[in-house]
Parts: C-alpha cells; sequence; structure tokens
C-alpha cells in the first residue's frame, strides 16, 4: 500500500470542500495586521480592526485618527506586503469601536 503526501492532498481538498478562499482571505489579514504593528507605536498597535476585502480594496477601521494616520503614512510598505493577495488598495476608516 502506497501512502500519499498530505502536502499533496490538501490542496484539491482544500478547495473542494470551499474553505480555499477563507482561508486564503485570513492569510492576508493576517500578513495586513502583522505589518500594520511593526508600523504603529505600540500604543497604537491595537487600534485598528480589518472590516473586510470587497473587489481589491481591504477597508481597515481605526479607532483614532492618529492610527489612521499612521496606517497611511505606511500604507505603500502595506501594499508591498500583500503583493500579489488581489488587495490593490486599502481603505482607511475612522470608526471608532468598544
Amino acid at each position: 500500500m502506497a501512502f500519499t503526501k498530505i502536502g499533496n492532498i490538501l490542496p484539491a481538498s482544500l478547495e473542494k470542500s470551499g474553505v480555499a478562499p477563507k482561508l486564503a482571505k485570513a492569510r492576508v489579514l493576517a500578513v495586513f495586521e502583522e505589518r500594520a504593528r511593526a508600523i504603529l507605536p505600540e500604543a497604537l498597535a491595537h487600534a485598528f480592526k480589518t472590516l473586510k476585502i470587497e473587489q481589491g480594496t481591504l477597508t481597515v477601521a481605526c479607532r483614532s485618527s492618529s492610527a489612521a494616520y499612521a496606517l497611511k503614512g505606511g500604507e505603500a510598505e502595506l501594499l508591498e506586503a500583500l503583493a500579489g493577495t488581489g488587495v490593490e488598495r486599502i481603505r482607511f476608516l475612522l470608526a471608532p469601536w468598544r
């Protein structure tokens, strides 16, 4: 009996089950959050929330104008980190949440 490596089976299984697009979106959000936290000062590291990816635009809610300003300043770096993911633009909203 021959065994097949899980790495050979998993991609097709994820695609077939419909989980692949959700997994790809989760990876994009994780990359964005990691890079954004590296750009922001420590006090603002959790002052944003990713909302959605739609038609090539990643929408991000910022708790304060200073967080939005800092992220907007690092937008080129963030887009570079997201190259090849389908994200072409980042939209920053000033939208405080509780």
